[in-house]
């Protein structure tokens, strides 16, 4: 008996994994953005709710007032962030010559000397490794300019393509949005209406908890981190502190590595070069980037996941090989909402 319930057990578990895995790589593109116009409108009701009834205002006053400020304030961030990035880009790309150079000469030294090192344990003629590995970077170089030229039509039509996608997609979010302020209240009353509310609503009950709970903390905890890191290194005068800093955020939202893995061995480089206050500032940084990510976590994740850490790097780990970048997110959310199907279904049984 116990060894029938154990398999049931795990095909039940196989089934309703299949199933999310599935449902994230073909339905959440397809459904992604009517969910996130959902998710906006649920948010902003109660604001539409708290004009109308405790302001007075008219009904569409207020619906349309609320989405005029969201649009407003979405659009003037965005505005901000692409400006910094392209000013930054554009700074890049105009000093590119001079890092190419300087880095091509630290590595036209180092490799050098390397070269000379075993031509001299391994008893060769003097300058047959560098020669060697000359005529190979030649042909890899080669080969990387025909790689790029001949994948470059496909490559500008994916971005073309892509661009497109995302355009449409934002105004069928923005569409969306628009058609929710009416159909609010009558999609929440046939949703309380359904048969299957009890079921569903438990999920999501469990999802809220959970899932959205490790989502938002971690949106914050790299919103937060991103304007500590930009910060830091702002005051030590990097020119890309901007993009640095968000990209430096993102990497900490990796597990295991986190910005130490940056931050630390250029502190070290700094001290080392007698740069005590570019060290300090970096140290500094990555201490505060530290604590906002354990203080935040421990303040609004604590235990409500019921995942241990070590599951919780797996689950991050396996989304990150499944979804790419996305699993970061799409990992521990998959996790919870298993585990909040798998509930449902052994109480119905």
């Amino acid at each position: 008996m116990k060894k029938d319930s154990l398999m049931h057990q795990l095909f039940l578990l196989l089934i309703v994994s299949g199933g999310v895995y599935l449902g994230f790589i073909y339905l959440l593109p397809l459904f992604f953005p009517f969910l996130l116009a959902y998710f906006f409108m649920r948010m902003l009701w109660p604001v539409i709710n708290y004009l109308y009834k405790n302001c007075g205002w008219p009904r569409p006053l207020a619906s349309y007032s609320v989405l005029f400020a969201f649009f407003s304030l979405i659009s003037l961030t965005v505005i901000f962030l692409f400006e910094q990035i392209l000013g930054q880009l554009r700074l890049f790309f105009a000093n590119f010559p001079f890092y190419h150079q300087l880095v091509t000469s630290i590595l036209n030294r180092q490799t050098t000397y390397m070269c000379k090192c075993i031509d001299h344990y391994l008893r060769l003629e003097n300058g047959t490794c560098i020669i060697f590995l000359s005529n190979r970077l030649k042909e890899w170089q080669q080969q990387g300019f025909d790689m790029l030229t001949s994948h470059a039509g496909k490559t500008i039509a994916q971005c073309l393509a892509s661009s497109f996608h995302f355009i449409v997609s934002v105004l069928i979010l923005v569409i969306s949005m628009f058609i929710l302020v009416k159909e609010m209240a009558p999609i929440n009353e046939k949703y309380r209406n359904s048969r299957y509310f009890s079921t569903i609503h438990a999920i999501l009950i469990s999802l809220k908890k959970s899932g959205l709970t490790y989502l938002r903390t971690e949106l914050l905890i790299l919103v937060v981190n991103a304007a500590v890191c930009s910060l830091g290194l702002f005051l030590i005068h990097n020119s890309y502190f901007f993009i640095l800093g968000i990209g430096i955020a993102i990497f900490d939202a990796f597990p295991v590595m986190g910005s130490g893995f940056i931050f630390l061995p250029w502190c070290i480089f700094s001290f080392f070069n007698q740069d005590y206050y570019y060290a300090a500032i970096l140290v500094t940084t990555y201490l505060a980037t530290l604590f906002i990510r354990e203080f935040l976590e421990a303040k609004l994740l604590g235990k409500g996941m019921g995942i241990s850490p070590f599951f919780m790097i797996a689950a991050i780990f396996i989304g990150i090989e499944l979804f790419g970048v996305a699993g970061i997110f799409l990992g521990p959310f998959a996790i919870v909402l298993i585990r909040a199907i798998l509930s449902e279904l052994r109480q119905l049984h």
